[in-house]
């Protein structure tokens, strides 16, 4: 099974495991139609491979008079060449012609009308439809599910604006009311909530007891859009634990997520509660991946994404979370920065100028009296 290495509630993006299946599978069924043919396997095989192409064609004759009569114009621009190269494999078009002039026999009409006839009644009673897990691989390799839209969305309009400036509105925030809050600049971060259920409170101290909002950092102003001084917002929060001590961060929650939580409450959008959940895991992944990859984004975020299906059962669930991630957040500061000052210590040691050591000591043979026993 194919996890997140950061978590194991991400699923990875779907490998080649049910091709190399499929081709194991058709290989070993070769095998037994090699031991129990009654006729020439090359030709039965020729012939199943027509009807394969052939039932693909008329599948693409079916979508093309949809196209042609509804959707020609709006959908294609009136263009029959782009209608055509949606509706029909070309590949497959070739691959039928090939096979009908090398292997077709006129004994083999009725077999092939019959089998084409049960494919295209299977397909126009919707039996042989695509799999559920077929529809999401196309639409995840393809870019194709909300969860893309609204990371890149997410990404482009919101944090690749802030995240640069994010550090210096931090830096004016403490020349203002004096460093006593975020004294450790490899934390001056901003820590995205990412909940499962995508249920995202408005205040987040209503949520939690143990939350405490402090103050707003300062304003970033940016021309966007025809918006001239469009004003950005970050908030800085204290988080107390058990022993009521207060540790300190900027903090949010993904919007988006709140945007997955209302579709999945309007029926006309057709988004169930699983469909919410699915997505809320790509949007986690989509979203960690352009961030990783993004050079004025690096060092300025951090994700916090948990599963809060049983935080009603705790007051405190949510404080708790956020105190775990912080935690393990200084926890690798400091041992990146250990490791900096042993990697410093070390480079130091070597550029030294090396010293002789003197001594006043006569020199003395090896068998001299002072080296035996």
């Amino acid at each position: 099974m194919q996890v997140h290495p950061d978590n194991p509630e991400i699923p990875q993006p779907r490998g080649p495991l049910a091709g190399y299946c499929a081709f194991g599978v058709g290989i070993l069924l070769s095998f037994f139609a090699w031991i129990v043919r009654t006729d020439d396997l090359v030709h039965c095989f020729a012939v199943s491979g027509f009807i394969f192409s052939f039932s693909g064609i008329l599948k693409g004759v079916c979508h093309l008079s949809e196209e042609i009569v509804y959707q020609f114009r709006p959908r294609y621009r009136s263009s029959l060449m782009k209608a055509l190269k949606a509706c029909f494999n070309w590949k497959n078009v070739c691959v039928a012609v090939f096979l009908c002039f090398v292997s077709f026999k006129p004994e083999d009409c009725t077999r092939i009308l019959a089998a084409c006839a049960c494919i295209m009644l299977f397909t126009g009673s919707q039996l042989s439809g695509p799999l559920a897990v077929e529809i999401s691989a196309i639409c995840e390799n393809r870019k194709m599910n909300v969860a893309h839209g609204l990371a890149w969305s997410f990404y482009i309009g919101y944090l690749k604006l802030v995240l640069p400036r994010l550090k210096d509105s931090i830096q004016t925030f403490c020349d203002k009311k004096g460093n006593f809050v975020l004294k450790c600049k490899d934390t001056w971060k901003l820590h995205i909530l990412m909940p499962l259920s995508c249920t995202i409170p408005d205040k987040l101290e209503e949520e939690d007891s143990n939350i405490e909002f402090l103050d707003n950092l300062p304003d970033i102003v940016i021309d966007r859009a025809g918006v001239r001084k469009r004003v950005y917002k970050h908030s800085l929060y204290a988080v107390y634990d058990d022993a009521k001590r207060p540790h300190h961060c900027v903090l949010e929650c993904a919007t988006p997520l709140l945007s997955l939580y209302e579709m999945s409450k309007e029926s006309s959008a057709e988004f169930s509660t699983e469909d919410r959940l699915e997505q809320a895991k790509l949007f986690y992944r989509t979203l960690k991946d352009i961030l990783d990859n993004s050079r004025d984004c690096r060092n300025s975020y951090r994700f916090i994404m948990y599963d809060d299906s049983e935080a009603a059962e705790d007051p405190h669930f949510l404080s708790k979370v956020i105190l775990k991630h912080l935690q393990q957040q200084e926890k690798e500061e400091y041992s990146l920065s250990e490791g900096s000052e042993v990697q410093t210590d070390q480079h130091e040691a070597m550029s030294r100028d090396p010293t002789l050591m003197n001594s006043n000591d006569a020199p003395c043979s090896l068998m001299s009296q002072q080296y035996t026993q």
